[in-house]
């Protein structure tokens, strides 16, 4: 080792260097341990876009929440205890994950036969409340047509959004006006408001998630 390598790391730059190393990296465990699924977001590769989605087991107790919904009602998350409620997350201005995702929600809705569809209830929350206000919400569901009978959009002011999205480890980023990069989570909640099943990933396998969702129904 020369003399000058020998008096830097000896020295408090050197220290301070490496303490700072050291919580960079216990920052990254932190945060990965956390929220695992927060690394997936609308910055995917072309090869990670083409996986689909990841299916995981999780029990994670959600909070109650109230927001709006495409009709300017409010909805109140409590209101689906009873039921298997599928929550998805995405903005109505997205160029290309979210449409994969709402579609993959709307074949799941109609795999559900008409007795299912009463003890199920499928939710899209947006991550851009600056452009989906209720009408945009609406327009939105119309576009893709939905059955809203059982299925609401979701927005409200970000205050009350970001707690929605901390609860669920939903990332929301926002790059510009109507450019948001954020964690794409299909979520699946059972009767008692815990969400069991978080599909990861652009393009949820439709009939995976009314696996799922069947499953759920079945326990009382």
């Amino acid at each position: 080792m020369s003399y000058t390598n020998e008096v830097f790391l000896n020295s408090p730059k050197a220290a301070f260097f490496y303490a700072l190393r050291f919580l960079l990296a216990l920052q990254v465990m932190l945060f990965t341990s956390a929220a695992p699924w927060l690394a997936w977001s609308h910055d995917q590769s072309a090869a990670e876009k083409a996986k689909g989605a990841e299916r995981r087991e999780v029990r994670i107790p959600i909070e109650d929440f109230t927001l709006t919904d495409q009709s300017s009602r409010p909805f109140k998350f409590q209101s689906l205890r009873g039921k298997v409620a599928i929550i998805a997350f995405a903005y109505t201005t997205c160029p290309d994950v979210c449409p994969l995702i709402t579609a993959a929600m709307r074949q799941t809705q109609e795999g559900l036969s008409k007795e299912e569809r009463a003890s199920a209830y499928l939710v899209t929350v947006t991550t851009d409340p600056e452009i989906d206000t209720p009408q945009v919400m609406a327009a939105y569901a119309k576009r893709y047509g939905v059955d809203l009978s059982n299925w609401a959009f979701l927005t409200g002011d970000e205050a009350a959004l970001k707690k929605v999205w901390k609860n669920f480890g939903v990332g929301v980023q926002r790059k510009a006006r109507g450019l948001i990069d954020h964690t794409t989570l299909t979520a699946v909640i059972d009767r008692t408001g815990t969400m069991r099943i978080a599909h990861i990933g652009t393009s949820p396998d439709p009939k995976a998630v009314l696996q799922d969702v069947r499953r759920l129904l079945q326990r009382k």
